[in-house]
């Protein structure tokens, strides 16, 4: 398999291994209902899951605008899939900021929040929230928050990892931006283009892999010292990057199996998703978002 091949094949994958381990594939039991039945089918996440999910959705975006012949920012693409994550955790958007529209993963996600089918840790993506809150695009030459070392932040790098047909200085280039719209501090900079790199090679090697105790190594070096949470996360998203089944999701091999709709449709004119609305009142759950999340990802960048 080619290299853009594998890459793409392990988005759905990935994003999916986010998604902890006893997380039900299922809903809820027919015979419950109303609140009862959401709040038994709940999935609670981190909220720097749900960033990650919201940066690939920018990427996504970056990466269709591409294919139809269109410039884009990196930077402003992923600032403004940042600024729909802010408003999914806090209900709406910092008060400078400008309004980005509305996009399928977004509406999904405020979907899922809505029936209770999904919550966001109390606590969790507070620092990012923080950084993004002036409502003004940070560099990395001004980066927010220089002085924090926040490690929930590195979760963002993971799907830069897997963008196709970019070489090392442009992966190293978009995750120091993404990191920087809420982190500076130069350290947590360098670990997260070293994260991108990490899980970019643990896939592309997955046809001619390096021993199981270098790639061990590697991920246990990366995750060293890392909040708990953020660690565990990782280590099931760079196994299913290397292709290994870690248990992180029921149907990790194929996560977006029973999604509510058949595959992406977009406006003409506009980017992959933008005007997309969820066309089942009763999204299944987490894993089908990630799953139309990546056949849109599929849609948009494989090789014509």
């Amino acid at each position: 398999m080619e290299t853009a091949e594998i890459l793409i094949s392990r988005f759905g994958p990935v994003l999916a291994a986010a998604v902890e381990p006893s997380t039900p594939r299922t809903s809820a039991s027919p015979a419950a209902s109303g609140n009862a039945a959401a709040e038994a089918s709940a999935v609670a996440l981190h909220a720097e899951v749900l960033h990650q999910m919201c940066t690939a959705d920018g990427l996504l975006e970056l990466l269709d605008w591409s294919r139809q012949g269109l410039g884009a920012d990196p930077l402003a693409c992923m600032w403004l899939g940042s600024l729909r994550w802010y408003r999914l955790i806090t209900g709406s958007y910092p008060e400078q900021a400008p309004q980005p529209p509305a996009r399928r993963l977004d509406q999904q996600l405020q979907q899922l929040r809505g029936q209770r089918r999904l919550t966001v840790r109390h606590g969790s993506g507070a620092i990012s929230l923080r950084g993004l809150s002036q409502g003004q695009m940070s560099y990395p030459s001004a980066p927010a928050q220089p002085e924090t070392t926040d490690d929930t932040a590195l979760l963002r790098a993971v799907p830069i990892g897997l963008v196709p047909y970019i070489d090392a200085s442009m992966r190293s280039t978009w995750t120091r931006q993404a990191l920087s719209l809420t982190h500076g501090h130069p350290d947590l900079l360098e670990k997260a283009a070293a994260l991108a790199d990490l899980v970019h090679r643990l896939a592309t090697d997955a046809a001619a892999p390096e021993s199981p105790e270098t790639s061990e190594r590697e991920r246990r070096a990366i995750t060293a010292g890392l909040d708990d949470d953020v660690a565990a996360i990782l280590e099931r998203q760079l196994l299913a990057a290397a292709g290994m089944d870690a248990g992180a999701a029921p149907s990790a091999a194929a996560p977006w199996s029973g999604a509510s709709t058949g595959g992406a449709s977009s406006s003409a004119g506009s980017p992959l998703g933008r005007h997309d609305r969820v066309t089942d009142p009763a999204t299944p759950d987490v894993y089908s978002v990630i799953g139309e999340l990546a056949r849109d990802w599929e849609e948009v960048t494989r090789a014509r």
